[in-house]
């Protein structure tokens, strides 16, 4: 995925999403910039495919809402995102989510720093995000960032079949395999 900034003003919210419905190409807009988000390779779909699929089984029966590349999430600021995969409380809006708990990210070479440390930097702004998984495509490495009880967050880095990822907000878990490897 190639990254493109374009500086930007909108008078309103409404006026963002009217744009974006009718553009062909989705745009975060963070500060007054559109990030154009272009092209996805078939790995990077497939790894956001299995984990929608994983969650989707996991969360069944639950109150959780989840969300695939498409639906945004918005900061505390009024910064929007199209995170890859998203975990939120059941929301009346139509075109985004205020309220992720989880926010996944599929990273690749082209959007590796803008993951890692833009856009972390702009979702810990949203209150209640608790964990925030970054994914390689091409490799079994997972970056999961966990928020703790006073608002810290922590990292931890997952390499092997077995590691198990917890969510307890969600009262979920999973291995890398589960994320790599389906059966």
């Amino acid at each position: 995925m190639k990254l493109e900034m374009i500086k930007k003003t909108f008078a309103s919210e409404q006026e963002y999403f009217l744009f974006e419905e009718k553009s062909e190409l989705k745009h975060e807009f963070i500060n007054e910039n559109l990030i154009t988000m272009t092209g996805v390779s078939f790995e990077h779909n497939e790894i956001t495919l299995t984990i929608a699929l994983l969650l989707k089984q996991l969360l069944k029966g639950t109150k959780w809402k989840i969300a695939i590349e498409a639906v945004k999430t918005k900061n505390a600021e009024g910064n929007f995102f199209y995170p890859d995969l998203m975990v939120c409380h059941p929301n009346p809006d139509k075109y985004f989510s205020a309220e992720p708990v989880l926010l996944i990210e599929v990273i690749t070479g082209e959007t590796r720093r803008y993951d890692l440390v833009d856009k972390f930097i702009q979702y810990k702004k949203i209150e209640t995000l608790q964990y925030y998984l970054c994914v390689e495509p091409e490799q079994e490495v997972v970056i999961f960032y966990v928020k703790d009880a006073e608002g810290e967050w922590s990292t931890e880095i997952y390499s092997k079949d077995e590691d198990v990822i917890s969510l307890p907000q969600l009262s979920i878990k999973f291995t890398l395999k589960q994320i790599y490897k389906p059966e």
